[in-house]
């Protein structure tokens, strides 16, 4: 399996610099995350703060959604009900082939296959 993905709850922690974050993501030599991700990482941030934020995103390589992608959030969406945004985030990494590293067992219960709680919070 390749490297994984991270959600947002991760970059986020790790934009705090929290310890778990940083060791999780330490782990991995490639760092990436989807188009959503990098979306919702921004958004959370006032317009002020946007350009530092992306220039300490831009470690990770951003994917973005294509077809293949939007299919198989679409058919996670059907199959689980699972929010449309979460769905690209989990279709963006299984299309990849990798796992998600969430601590949201929310919306990705930790024993869905292809998920990693690496810690919480």
């Amino acid at each position: 399996m390749s490297d994984p993905f991270f959600d947002t709850n991760i970059v986020i922690d790790w934009l705090m610099r929290k310890p778990p974050a940083k060791a999780e993501i330490s782990r991995y030599r490639k760092h990436r995350i989807s188009r959503v991700v990098w979306t919702e990482v921004l958004a959370g941030e006032p317009l002020e703060h946007r350009d530092v934020i992306r220039d300490l995103i831009a470690a990770f390589e951003v994917v973005e959604i294509d077809a293949r992608i939007a299919n198989a959030a679409a058919d996670i969406r059907h199959r689980t009900r699972m929010k449309l945004l979460d769905a690209f985030i989990l279709a963006t990494a299984q299309v990849n082939g990798a796992i998600l590293v969430t601590r949201n067992t929310k919306d990705f219960p930790a024993n869905m296959p292809g998920i990693r709680v690496p810690y919480t919070l």
